[in-house]
């Protein structure tokens, strides 16, 4: 089975992988400037290629990255589509395809960067009533604001429910050392993007110095590949990585089993492309991956284009079954929403 054509909807982002026996592989998200980046950089080297080459694919892809000087993402979403339409090639869901090992994903709740102490414990406390196995906040508010949010959630909450603290890279390393200590003394679960990534030494010296564990990598250009200077100097304890920021399904799965090889989780972040599907895919088929990072009970979106939206329920996610990626279109509304094709 070859591919023969690419089309991108826009604006509704749907990437198709069109075949000569009639499947289609698919991605949604594709912004317009990567869908044009996908159509004038990758396209001459997927055209006319066997859909099942996928690691001979994504190594093209990844070489043409470097002399395209491509953003990280772009690749993704073509490596989304391509491991859709190898499911659907088959007649098996992608998580079974990689290799599956759980069908029913815990998931936490991704909270925002509240006004207020009292909001935050709030929100966790809220969190918990609804069935979260856990609650992250986003505190943007500086090390002493944070140290009274941590206790007041922790009061809030009790004593056996999962708290994380992301701060997406605001610390230096002394206010992020203060903070460890005070989520250390709450018993938080792990403490998220103390510091910038390329801060190779500052998060070595902040993992070696705190008991909790120190998350990182979630941004972090280069794949694996960088992902493995970090893992290997004992730089952080948990890697987070998400499609397509850091790649595609191959990427991803590079990333988790580098980290199960060195003993540490791969925390996969945010509900990711495709509005949930992908990320529920790889969290089916690793085992390194403790949670599912949500931010309401319900609905994942998608609707209209997404027929079978995926829901949270009882604090879980279920991971779809239908073949490739198991999304279900509605045809329909995707040629109502696209203005034009690419």
């Amino acid at each position: 089975m070859k591919i023969t054509d690419l089309k991108i909807h826009q604006l509704t982002g749907l990437l198709r992988l069109i075949t000569d026996q009639g499947l289609e592989g698919w991605c949604l998200g594709v912004d317009p400037n990567s869908a044009q980046l996908i159509q004038s950089v990758y396209r001459q080297v997927l055209i006319g290629q066997e859909v099942h080459d996928r690691e001979r694919l994504w190594q093209e892809l990844v070489r043409l990255d470097r002399f395209a000087y491509l953003p990280h993402a772009v690749r993704g979403y073509v490596d989304v589509a391509l491991w859709d339409l190898a499911g659907k090639a088959v007649e098996l869901p992608v998580f079974r395809l990689i290799g599956g090992f759980r069908q029913r994903l815990p998931v936490y709740k991704s909270g925002g960067n509240l006004p207020t102490v009292a909001d935050f414990a709030r929100d966790a406390a809220q969190a918990r009533e609804e069935g979260f196995f856990g609650y992250k906040d986003h505190c943007y508010h500086g090390a002493e604001a944070m140290a009274k949010v941590a206790r007041a959630t922790r009061q809030a909450v009790g004593p056996d429910f999962h708290l994380m603290h992301d701060c997406v890279q605001n610390y230096l390393y002394l206010d992020a050392l203060k903070v460890g200590r005070v989520l250390e003394e709450c018993e938080y679960t792990w403490f998220e993007e103390p510091l910038r990534d390329y801060d190779l030494l500052g998060l070595k010296k902040l993992s070696a110095e705190l008991e909790v564990p120190v998350a990182a990598a979630e941004y972090l250009p280069g794949s694996a590949f960088s992902t493995s200077q970090l893992v290997a100097q004992q730089a952080v304890d948990i890697v987070r990585a998400s499609i397509p920021w850091r790649g595609g399904i191959t990427d991803l799965l590079k990333i988790a089993r580098l980290a199960e090889a060195f003993g540490l989780n791969c925390e996969v972040t945010s509900v990711g492309v495709m509005h949930g599907f992908v990320h529920a895919h790889v969290l089916g088929a690793i085992r390194n991956c403790r949670f599912f990072e949500g931010w309401k009970l319900g609905s994942l979106g998608g609707e209209p284009l997404i027929q079978n939206p995926l829901h949270i329920a009882d604090g879980y996610l279920e991971v779809p079954t239908g073949p490739g990626l198991g999304v279900e279109l509605d045809w329909a509304a995707v040629e109502k929403h696209t203005e034009w094709v690419i």
